[in-house]
């Protein structure tokens, strides 16, 4: 494994009100990337959300968005839902069957990440505080280089043969065609440099057993991700039976186009939750 991962932090606490209270400030800036022909393990990869850094948000759930190419297998059907088999005579042949290239929505977490936090600790009595917060930060991919698909996975799909619009009489499907897809990953427009932001309130209690606060928060995420992605989609009315002549199974052809359209091209919602109240013992910084 050849990676290098820079951290760089910031953090500090001003005494306010003859030090009762205290102004709290954390930066984090930190990057990543493998080198020498090689990318960094996706598992290293940086996804924001939780009480370590975003409060308002799900843990390691913000992350630009990418579709992976990969690849399904659909049932041929008629309009009245039921399946087509491919030898009517011989059911034991088995369902007509029509492989697919699909893409499937994927978090490949940011290669850089940016956050802050600042609170304002209220001292109420003995070891409760309340604590106003903010917490803003970004991890985008700078390098889309380093989003590469596994070369066996992607052999693999740019090697089979998609759609089935006729079967030979050993009722093998004839007439797929082959797709090249591209070994990288591309963000999705408007997921890659989104940046996020939590303001709320927080109560803390100090256990003094373990010497850390119990916390309970309450957050609202001003700035969120709430957009719509297109699923890209390479499926054509060509890969079914029956697309430019008259065919036994042309209306089913039609109909599970229609299908395959619905459920492989569909749009995504990308909407991160607006509120949140959560609790937890740990300390954001």
């Amino acid at each position: 494994m050849k990676s290098v991962r820079p951290i760089v932090q910031y953090k500090q606490f001003f005494p306010v009100q003859k030090r009762r209270n205290a102004i709290g400030v954390n930066f984090q800036g930190s990057f990543l990337s493998g080198y020498g022909g090689l990318v960094a393990p996706p598992f290293q990869r940086f996804y924001m959300g939780g009480e370590n850094d975003l409060r308002g948000f799900d843990i390691r759930s913000v992350s630009p968005i990418a579709f992976l190419p990969n690849k399904a297998v659909i049932n041929l059907s008629n309009p009245d839902g039921s399946i087509v088999l491919k030898d009517p005579s011989n059911p034991r042949a088995g369902a007509y069957t029509i492989p697919l290239p699909i893409q499937s929505i994927v978090q490949p977490g940011g290669d850089l990440s940016v956050f802050g936090n600042v609170e304002y600790r209220i001292s109420i009595v003995g070891p409760v505080t309340i604590a106003p917060f903010m917490d803003m930060g970004i991890d985008p991919i700078l390098r889309t280089t380093q989003l590469r698909i596994n070369p066996g996975q992607l052999s693999d799909i740019n090697n089979t043969p998609f759609g089935c619009p006729q079967l030979d009489i050993a009722l093998n499907c004839i007439g797929g065609e082959k797709l090249s897809f591209s070994q990288y990953l591309k963000p999705v427009a408007g997921t890659n440099w989104t940046p996020r932001m939590s303001t709320g309130l927080e109560l803390q209690v100090m256990l003094p057993v373990i010497n850390a606060p119990f916390r309970i928060y309450w957050a609202y995420n001003p700035l969120r991700l709430d957009s719509t992605a297109i699923a890209p989609t390479a499926i054509t009315r060509s890969m079914f039976p029956g697309a430019t002549a008259p065919f036994l199974y042309k209306a089913a052809g039609d109909y599970t186009y229609t299908q395959a359209i619905n459920t492989y091209g569909a749009n995504f919602t990308l909407r991160e939750p607006r509120k949140t109240f959560r609790f937890t013992v740990a300390t954001t910084f």
